[in-house]
């Protein structure tokens, strides 16, 4: 299925580490966003669970390895054209992860084309980092990093295997 004008929603993930005043981030290099700082993430492949395929990409693009936590955050991210069409449409999972765990040489691979550390304040400001990371930040700022743990039920429902 094409990403771009896609007949339906696309499953993604997103990987959020957070280490005291500072988040993961990386300057997408591919469309949407493309230019744009934004966390390091990409499409659910299939049979690949939330946490294994936010891990892959966290390895992927940033190099870096980490223990995920659990589910902080659900985005419905939906991108118009100038006709109104939908351009792209992404479901978002956002897995936190243990920043402490992480281990690696930070470097940008894949889809990205840099990846560093950014406080939360310079991350707000920024023109050039996405909205929708803004608004994570945001939410962290009200709420903290509250998230759903994989050994909850309610996770486990949103990453289960059925067999048929």
């Amino acid at each position: 299925m094409p990403r771009e004008y896609p007949s339906h929603a696309i499953a993604a993930v997103a990987a959020v580490l957070v280490e005291e005043d500072q988040i993961l981030l990386v300057k997408r290099g591919h469309p949407p966003a493309v230019g744009k700082w934004s966390l390091p993430g990409g499409v659910v492949e299939p049979g690949e669970r939330l946490a294994e395929a936010a891990r892959r990409e966290l390895r992927e693009e940033t190099g870096l390895d980490a223990e995920p936590l659990g589910v902080l955050w659900v985005l419905n991210n939906i991108v118009l054209d100038s006709a109104g069409r939908v351009k792209y449409h992404y479901l978002i999972v956002d897995i936190l992860f243990d920043a402490g765990s992480a281990h690696g040489t930070l470097r940008a691979s894949g889809d990205a084309v840099e990846a560093r550390w950014v406080s939360l304040e310079e991350a707000l400001t920024r023109d050039d980092v996405s909205r929708t990371v803004k608004e994570l930040i945001l939410r962290l700022k009200s709420s903290g990093l509250r998230y759903i743990p994989f050994a909850d039920n309610i996770a486990r429902e949103l990453d289960s295997r059925t067999y048929l």
